[in-house]
């Protein structure tokens, strides 16, 4: 039997709160109450609160920075950990140091999976580090966006996975705590063995490239900022894109303008911008985001998933996938 007393004794009393609407916790602004919910502020309280659930039976999930989840509108009936473990340090530097300065050709440098990635990407690029400056204003937390391989351009390689070197894991049914390198994750686009295996990020370190000019990071940094401005809504509650992009095999049989894979194309195509499901709408800015736009539910957002699916299938002989992740129960 779940013993959600004996939780709270060993969490504190005053640090895990019950029915916690979720709903404060998500970009997508929708989701029911947590049974039970407790903010882990280090790395200790997360490893804590996960080995504490798993003794007492208890069902839990770690929710990181609140992006590409959307949530039950019944909630979650367990503890929702909510992973505030951040940090940043330089443990690692390769080059030379003499009379005439410093020859600094790269840095590993460690995060919590707390860390939100705009944190990581400021202080990298504020170091003279290139590689990371993609993650600007991305939001979401280290963990998370290891787990999705968090990218921006994909034709350029600006994937996170791709400058990982090593991370610890935490296997939540074992308890078993390990050092993998970045081939334990089978990265791919959208992608990360993790998904499947549940296994949780407790820390990271990355390599990445001392910059000639720092000056142009930020700048580079920036004008990816004002892109994804330009292309994706701004200031309105979402969860980032609902669907991974199409296979480029599929753009080819389609013959999509450019052979382009945006699933965004695809939706438009469809005539479905500006589509509501009670309060959930498809963006009129870029269709493979969904808003809130007042009051929408999650019931609204899987009906509107399903419509879209269902105009993909029938048009195109498309089988869409979601990027976001399901928390709760959908039945």
């Amino acid at each position: 039997m779940p013993n959600y007393e004996g939780i709270k004794n060993i969490l504190g009393p005053l640090r895990v709160y019950e029915n916690e609407p979720l709903s404060r916790h998500t970009y997508f602004k929708i989701g029911g109450p947590a049974r039970l919910f407790f903010e882990a502020k280090s790395l200790d309280d997360l490893k804590l609160a996960a080995a504490t659930a798993k003794e007492n039976k208890i069902p839990f999930v770690i929710l990181g920075g609140g992006a590409n989840v959307l949530i039950s509108d019944k909630g979650f009936n367990g503890l929702v950990i909510k992973n505030r473990a951040d940090g940043i340090k330089l443990v690692g530097l390769k080059g030379t140091i003499d009379k005439t300065g410093t020859g600094i050709k790269n840095a590993l440098v460690w995060a919590a999976s707390g860390t939100p990635m705009n944190q990581l990407a400021r202080f990298t690029i504020d170091q003279g580090l290139e590689g990371l400056e993609f993650l600007l204003s991305v939001p979401g937390t280290v963990g998370g966006g290891i787990k999705i391989n968090a990218h921006f351009e994909v034709e350029k390689g600006d994937f996170l996975g791709n400058h990982l070197v090593s991370a610890l894991l935490l296997n939540p049914k074992t308890g078993e705590v390990k050092n993998v390198d970045s081939t334990y994750f089978e990265f791919s686009y959208d992608h990360s063995k993790i998904q499947e295996s549940g296994e949780i990020v407790l820390e990271a370190v990355f390599r990445l490239d001392r910059s000639e000019d720092p000056k142009d990071i930020w700048q580079k940094a920036m004008d990816n900022v004002k892109r994804r401005n330009q292309e994706q809504p701004v200031g309105v509650a979402c969860s980032g894109c609902i669907f991974r992009n199409i296979e480029h095999d599929d753009a080819v049989r389609l013959s999509t303008p450019n052979l382009t894979t945006s699933t965004g194309y695809i939706i438009d195509s469809l005539g479905l911008k500006g589509t509501k499901v009670g309060g959930a709408e498809v963006s009129r800015h870029h269709a493979n985001f969904i808003l809130n736009t007042g009051g929408a539910t999650a019931s609204d957002v899987i009906e509107l998933i399903n419509l879209i699916k269902a105009k993909a299938k029938e048009t195109y002989g498309l089988d869409l996938k979601e990027e976001i992740f399901l928390i709760g129960d959908f039945k």
